[in-house]
């Protein structure tokens, strides 16, 4: 039964070694599907249950009679699962969909030109979303002339280019 445990901890730890050599290649292999968040079946939480419940059925199989051992090997890897996926992974991705910001809600937002927009030209915008500061290439909605440092109103997006006109 110790074979068991050494499986266990094995497929996690190697699992781990393997995602920190090769990255961003295994980034995206999880069970979850499309836009849905399913944190449990994620590769953290998963590997983080195998090297527990295997680390801790290899250290407790020794002085335990083996039903304990599993009882116990599982609640610890259930309880260090739970915490990596409500401390880590649930903030994680809370952060990461405030912090995206849609294009089309732009439009009408205010902004400063950060860069002078010359006639029939382009130039550069900064603008405040959710406390987070973004540039994007910019250019006057009429083709005229904006100094550096005017406030300007973000009227159209088209093709990643901010167009735009003076306050």
């Amino acid at each position: 039964m110790q074979a068991l445990f050494n499986i266990a901890f094995g497929v996690g730890m190697g699992y781990t070694i393997i995602s920190l050599l090769i990255g961003n290649f295994l980034s995206d292999c999880d069970f979850s599907t499309g836009n849905s968040f399913v944190p449990f079946l994620r590769p953290a939480p998963i590997c983080a249950f195998l090297i527990v419940f295997g680390g801790s059925g290899i250290i407790l199989y020794r002085d335990m009679g083996f039903a304990f051992t599993v009882i116990i090997s599982l609640l610890l890897a259930l309880a260090i699962s739970y915490c990596i996926i409500k401390f880590i992974l649930m903030p994680l991705h809370k952060a990461q969909n405030t912090s995206t910001i849609n294009k089309q809600e732009l439009i009408g937002k205010t902004a400063v030109v950060t860069s002078k927009i010359f006639e029939n030209s382009f130039g550069k915008i900064s603008y405040n979303v959710n406390g987070n500061n973004f540039s994007s290439p910019a250019k006057s909605e009429n083709e005229k002339e904006i100094q550096q440092g005017s406030n300007v109103e973000i009227v159209s997006i088209k093709n990643h280019t901010y167009f735009v006109k003076q306050l």
